[in-house]
């Protein structure tokens, strides 16, 4: 049953659906999107692993959106403004610097390791800052209904924060990060930059919290 839900889940208006029975998660990405993404017309904006195009309201800004899925950019087209491409996120075909801002909402625990760090590194190089926001195993330990709801999820490769910030910090230059509980889903922010090779040779980062 839960196999067929996530094959339904690949239909761009059965997802579309979905979104609102997880509102208590979906309002917390968009806050932290409001929180941390720079804001304005003039800013270029690369949203990885768009979707329908649900974020694409939170953007007042020149915007590009990628998914792998085609269903979910044939209706991005059909209802929202702005560039939308089919496209992997482990690999983009942007020149550098083409973007000031990439974001990730609810995109990395779709992705599994290797594909992440090749989104990272990737996303750094054609944009400025990277802006990584997902659902992440709950903060407490107390937490079995999340954690069982969770590791339900389509995408099969959810972290602990801790997982995602090394994974993040081993593949860009992390500048700060917070963490949003819910009844749902915990959910955290990442903000990185391009790691520059010297610095990934040292393993550095710098990590505001």
């Amino acid at each position: 049953m839960l196999r067929l839900f996530h094959r339904l889940m690949d239909i761009g208006w059965v997802y579309r659906l979905a979104q609102l029975f997880g509102r208590p998660t979906v309002r917390r990405y968009d806050l932290l999107v409001r929180n941390h993404v720079p804001q304005g017309s003039d800013r270029r904006v690369l949203e990885i692993g768009c979707g329908v195009g649900s974020s694409r309201p939170l953007f007042a800004a020149d915007y590009t959106g990628i998914d792998i899925n085609a269903d979910y950019i044939r209706m991005a087209r059909q209802m929202l403004s702005g560039e939308f491409h089919v496209m992997d996120a482990a690999r983009m075909s942007f020149e550098p610097d083409s973007f000031d801002d990439a974001v990730s909402v609810a995109t990395g625990h779709h992705l599994s390791d290797g594909q992440l760090a090749s989104m990272i590194r990737t996303a750094t190089t054609v944009a400025s800052t990277l802006h990584i926001i997902d659902s992440i195993l709950p903060v407490s330990s107390g937490s079995p209904f999340k954690t069982a709801l969770f590791r339900m999820d389509r995408g099969r490769y959810v972290r602990t924060f801790d997982e995602l910030r090394s994974l993040v910090g081993e593949n860009g230059r992390i500048h700060r990060h917070e963490i949003l509980k819910g009844p749902l889903h915990d959910v955290c922010y990442i903000r990185a930059s391009r790691l520059e090779p010297q610095s990934r040779t040292a393993g550095a980062a710098v990590d505001a919290g």
